[in-house]
């Protein structure tokens, strides 16, 4: 368990880092639970770690689609999957939008916001950050 202060200077180090700890399954995705309040840097960190696995697209936080996948340049994970289930009130609500696939497609990163909305979904192995606010540009991130 890292405890660490993230600012936008440490962000691509921590991105990084983070990305050094995830394990790519054989068999399944793996899955990376992001927790915090609204703009505790969630998305921000989604971005940075898109960004550092080649992902040519800009990435906004998929809020009202709920879902966004992407294409890497990575050879780790080869696509990432953005998740915001923000506005979803109960897991079934992600099973009906195909997560029962989405979870077996290995080579594949799904990043999950607010997976508290989604408990039945979330794996067993699944990692989990923590992110919080300390000041109006640093926020606490703990994995």
């Amino acid at each position: 368990m890292k405890l660490m202060n993230m600012t936008l200077t440490s962000l691509p180090t921590i991105a990084c880092t983070l990305l050094g700890t995830l394990n790519a399954s054989e068999k399944e995705a793996t899955v990376l639970c992001l927790h915090g309040d609204l703009g505790a840097g969630k998305t921000t960190l989604t971005q940075e770690i898109a960004r550092q696995l080649g992902v040519a697209e800009s990435l906004t936080s998929p809020t009202f689609v709920i879902m966004k996948n992407y294409k890497t340049k990575d050879k780790k994970f080869i696509y990432l999957v953005h998740i915001d289930a923000y506005r979803l009130k109960k897991s079934e609500e992600l099973v009906r939008l195909d997560w029962n696939n989405v979870v077996k497609e290995r080579q594949t990163l799904i990043i999950l916001e607010w997976p508290e909305n989604v408990p039945d979904c979330i794996p067993k192995n699944a990692y989990h950050v923590n992110l919080s606010h300390v000041n109006t540009e640093t926020r606490s991130i703990e994995f």
